[in-house]
């Protein structure tokens, strides 16, 4: 495809008698594909821009410290489950045991008893998650309808040479697009970085009471995922900012060559068009599937990682219950305990990356919302005297 590389500074590209308001093609009059946004840049401020979104969340401060305080209650049961169910499968392995050495045989309603309590604990922990992720819902589709509201109001304040220097697929992209971005990450990864962060730290406390050596041997893999993580991040990052940038810009090309057809026609733009739009084009491709590409390592390759520290918690396992250091059971826990202790792991990895995009996303909206404002009319302006209507 053909790929233009106007230069930053050049002017509009307008048809001659058209560099003044109204329907134009080609770059538009900020000269080139979007001018200096070709660079994609990562967000210029990663740490203010959240700042900036928690504190426009500051609003629905009880819900979300509901949703804290559920989605905590739902992971704790959670982690219970491997303890108890360890308990279980230990005396099934005694009772196995004794009914080989003649000696007794399997206590069935002490097993039945820990299966009930699994079953409260796994049902209480379904009901918190359900009414925080209900709540969630709420607070997200009322943090969006705010945004879209803030944005509508400011497009009504902002001066004609505003819109005379951006186009409307660009405007609209912040509305629709960066908004539904925001609006996702609060929907689906804003619990999700609770859970998983107090996942990680109860998991670990539960290990550290079934054995310290095999939490040792499942804790060596860490820092190398932390490692993998860092690297990922930093080099994702900006393709996510340039994937969000050139969103805008192809709708916002898009909505102009449609809305200005018969302009673009009239003075044989097809050819210009199609070449912006195709630069426009091959650059979003360009980012969306390296930083696709490069969050979707996240999972394999921590997977792999995970698998390392479960051979190794798996040799040291057997090898204390051979000395009867450990039971059947605490193995068993303790195995359910490292395949969940790297899910979480995994999942705040990936949570990384929606962050870099949800903070690309709020950066364009608050930018959008900071745009200088129509300069308002002087109340005591002065009229002009001795108008005798002549011309």
């Amino acid at each position: 495809m053909t790929q233009t590389n106007t230069p930053p500074n050049q002017p509009s590209q307008r048809p001659a008698g058209q560099q003044g308001g109204g329907q134009h093609f080609g770059p538009g009059p900020r000269g080139g594909p979007m001018g200096m946004m070709m660079k994609g840049d990562k967000a210029r401020d990663f740490g203010g821009t959240m700042r900036r979104l928690l504190q426009y969340l500051s609003a629905y401060a009880l819900p979300f410290t509901v949703v804290t305080l559920f989605a905590i209650a739902s992971t704790v049961f959670n982690i219970f489950g491997p303890k108890v169910l360890g308990q279980a499968t230990t005396k099934l392995f005694e009772g196995v045991m004794a009914q080989i050495a003649g000696t007794g045989g399997i206590d069935f309603a002490y097993i039945a008893n820990i299966l009930i309590i699994m079953a409260i604990l796994y049902l209480l922990a379904s009901v918190f998650s359900f009414v925080q992720g209900w709540i969630m819902s709420g607070v997200s589709a009322k943090v969006t309808y705010q945004f879209r509201k803030d944005i509508a109001g400011k497009i009504n304040r902002l001066p004609l040479r505003y819109f005379d220097g951006t186009t409307q697929g660009e405007v609209l992209s912040r509305v629709t697009n960066d908004v539904d971005t925001v609006s996702q990450t609060l929907n689906q990864s804003l619990s999700q970085i609770i859970t998983s962060a107090v996942t990680v730290v109860g998991i670990l406390i539960m290990m550290l009471t079934i054995s310290w050596q095999m939490t040792l041997i499942s804790m060596l893999v860490v820092p190398l995922s932390l490692v993998f993580i860092m690297f990922i991040v930093g080099r994702s990052q900006k393709y996510f900012k340039q994937q969000q940038d050139f969103l805008g810009h192809v709708n916002g090309h898009v909505e102009e060559m449609y809305g200005g057809h018969q302009v673009m026609k009239a003075f044989n733009g097809e050819a210009k068009s199609v070449a912006t739009f195709d630069g426009f084009n091959t650059t979003l491709y360009s980012s969306a599937w390296k930083s696709q590409f490069l969050s979707g390592l996240m999972m394999p390759v921590m997977g792999f990682i995970g698998n390392l520290g479960y051979v190794g918690v798996a040799v040291l396992g057997g090898y204390l219950a051979a000395r009867d250091l450990i039971t059947v059971g605490d193995i068993q826990a303790f195995i359910q305990y490292v395949r969940s202790f790297q899910q979480p792991l995994s999942q705040l990895a990936n949570i990384s990356n929606v962050l870099q995009q949800t903070a690309a996303a709020a950066e364009r909206v608050f930018k959008f919302l900071d745009e200088a404002e129509e300069t308002p009319d002087v109340e005591a302006a002065l009229e002009p005297s001795g108008v005798q209507g002549e011309v």
